[in-house]
């Protein structure tokens, strides 16, 4: 059994776990960042987008897709240490 590999699965899945539960912590936060970059060079709310930026729309959007990027890699790491270990029984 290959251990690097499998402790690097195991550091993927508890990444994407923890992903997924403080998605909307960090989502607020990078909210918070983002409108904070909008004030300190107010030029860039020429571009399109800007106008969702420090709203509760963008926080709720972000926090979904830090969900389901949190979720997939969840899922994948835990297929590729299933498969793994299924190899290594036969």
């Amino acid at each position: 059994m290959n251990f690097r590999e499998l402790s690097l699965d195991v550091i993927a899945v508890l990444s994407g776990f923890a992903l997924f539960i403080w998605a909307t912590p960090l989502a607020s936060a990078l909210n918070q960042w983002a409108a904070q970059q909008y004030v300190r060079f107010p030029k860039m709310k020429l571009f399109p987008g800007a106008a969702n930026a420090g709203t509760e729309l963008n926080v709720k959007i972000t926090s979904v897709c830090f969900r389901i990027c949190g979720a997939f890699i969840c899922v994948v790491s835990l297929l590729s240490i299933a498969h793994t270990l299924l190899m290594e029984l036969r």
